[in-house]
């Protein structure tokens, strides 16, 4: 879970246009790691604290993630089981594990690319794929999609999967938790997940892995 979420991290802070367009979805992305980056390389990686880590989270990479239906998509059935107190509690640690991750991720990142082909619709024209290639800095290039939806209240759009070779990050998620809940209760899983240090950030190991 932590390699998945890591790569969705760095192609996250890694967006470079390949060509211009007024796509919205494709602005969505774009917009939540151009100011990102333009912070990062004012700073070495040693002065990237907890502090700065989370301001920035916050300010440019949430508000382009819709948290409550990553976290819908990765309990899957299990969702409208649990309490709505407990649905709360597990989109404030899949947040929390989030902030602690890009943490790692903002001191690896070191000028990684992200260029997208298109973007594709889906028939009603109300989600979208963003399709691109990440470069890593060995070399290795990586297939990623970003899936979107638009929000028919708002008008926004956000981000709620990234399909990372082939493999839906949700989904990955949503495969281990119900392995899990096949011998745990959702309460004992949220407690588990409140106390579970997060495994620190092994770049060499994302790239390995790839």
């Amino acid at each position: 879970m932590i390699k998945i979420l890591s790569l969705f991290t760095l192609m996250m802070l890694a967006v470079t246009q390949a060509f211009a367009s007024d796509d919205k979805p494709l602005k969505v992305v774009e917009q939540a790691t151009n100011g990102v980056i333009a912070e990062l390389k004012k700073t070495e990686p040693e002065e990237r604290d907890a502090q700065m880590v989370e301001r920035l989270v916050e300010e440019y990479i949430l508000p382009a993630i819709d948290q409550k239906k990553i976290a819908m998509g990765a309990l899957g059935k299990y969702w409208q089981r649990a309490t709505p107190e407990e649905q709360q509690r597990f989109i404030t640690i899949f947040r929390d594990r989030q902030l602690r991750t890009y943490g790692g991720a903002f001191k690896a990142f070191s000028g990684e690319t992200l260029e997208f082909s298109d973007t594709r619709y889906s028939p009603d024209g109300g989600r979208a794929i963003v399709k691109g290639e990440f470069t890593q800095s060995n070399g290795n290039k990586v297939p990623v999609d970003f899936r979107l939806y638009e929000n028919k209240e708002s008008g926004d759009w956000l981000v709620y999967d990234a399909v990372i070779s082939g493999l839906s990050m949700v989904k990955t998620y949503r495969t281990q938790l119900s392995d899990r809940l096949q011998n745990i209760s959702i309460g004992e899983l949220i407690a588990e997940l409140e106390s579970e240090p997060v495994k620190p950030y092994d770049p060499e190991e994302l790239q390995a892995g790839s």
